[in-house]
């Protein structure tokens, strides 16, 4: 009896697991349709050694500006692989939609296979923000992977057949190439592990594209929409630190969770990228924040260490003193 019990109960949640299509609807309503694209038509991202761009094939095991997601999905080659794709769906006082099309297997020029397809919406409005992911069945292979050449859209209003390509590619349907948003809020790291300053993330690796919306101070709801983002990231509180007169939170907001414990230090010449080859590691590639960064090591130091100084302590303790904690949702409250 107990037994049957169980099962009904296991069944019962599974049948109200929240499909595809149901958040894709959500997000489709309170931020924006993401419409059909292929990967083709995004900017290649450049893979350098010692600044010379490489051949496709081999990947090389360091370079000079690593992809910083963690690529260790059975069969990946590695942070360097040539023939990732970045573009933007959408940009403007509405909303935006960043995707980006990752290979983890080197392949000859112009292989429209990719393993794995990442894309955000955003909502200018009210931060709300929306994230889908696809991944190659593992193990990756040359052979094998995602057709970039035409990929269904993740987020429509109403139930409708995907529309082919100009050049008549037919996508596959969503549910066939698109994770569920029960793997996607459960998967390890979260989203918000890295994505806790802001929706979209800066590094020297999208930044060789100009394919990368900004909101940098705007209002900001990681997990608003979707019942299984709710649940899995309920703990994960992003916040924003900053102490007065900062010269690093001038410019952006810094998260309470990777950007303090790992892309503060990356992008501040303290702490490694991993596949970062020597070049990465010399000044002032190895400071990429701020952005373009023109100044000697002294003039850097002069202008941030103090403010670096300060924001590694209050990573530490957000509560410390001179430290303020900076809430993304509507009200935007400051304590």
């Amino acid at each position: 009896m107990k037994n049957a019990l169980l099962l009904t109960l296991l069944l019962s949640g599974a049948a109200q697991a929240e499909t595809l299509f149901e958040y894709g609807r959500q997000c489709a309503k309170q931020v924006t349709e993401i419409p059909a694209f292929s990967c083709m038509a995004g900017q290649e991202i450049p893979i350098t050694v010692d600044g010379q761009p490489v051949p496709p094939q081999p990947a090389p095991a360091r370079c000079d500006k690593p992809s910083l997601l963690p690529q260790h999905d059975v069969g990946s080659q590695g942070q360097c692989v040539p023939g990732s794709r970045a573009l933007v769906l959408r940009d403007d006082k509405t909303a935006q939609i960043s995707a980006v099309c990752r290979k983890q297997v080197a392949r000859p020029a112009g292989s429209a296979l990719f393993d794995e397809i990442n894309v955000i919406s955003h909502s200018i409005k009210d931060g709300k923000t929306c994230w889908f992911t696809a991944k190659a069945k593992a193990p990756l292979s040359e052979a094998a992977g995602i057709d970039g050449r035409w990929v269904p859209s993740p987020s429509t209003l109403t139930r409708k057949p995907q529309p082919t390509s100009p050049e008549g590619v037919r996508a596959l349907p969503a549910d066939k190439v698109w994770q569920t948003p029960h793997q996607v809020a459960w998967s390890q790291p979260a989203c918000i592990n890295c994505h806790d300053s802001g929706p979209f993330m800066y590094s020297p690796y999208i930044a060789q594209t100009t394919q990368l919306p900004g909101d940098p101070f705007g209002v900001y709801q990681p997990n608003a929409i979707g019942e299984d983002f709710k649940k899995a990231w309920a703990k994960l509180h992003a916040f924003g630190i900053t102490t007065r007169g900062n010269t690093c939170t001038a410019c952006h907001r810094m998260g309470n969770m990777n950007s303090c414990r790992v892309a503060m230090d990356q992008s501040t010449g303290r702490g490694q990228q991993e596949g970062g080859d020597e070049w990465s590691k010399k000044f002032p590639q190895s400071h990429w924040m701020s952005p373009g960064n023109l100044h000697s090591q002294a003039q850097w130091d002069e202008q941030f260490s103090e403010s670096l100084k300060k924001l590694a302590a209050c990573c530490e303790d957000p509560q410390g003193a001179g430290c303020k904690v900076v809430d993304y949702g509507p009200k935007r409250a400051r304590r």
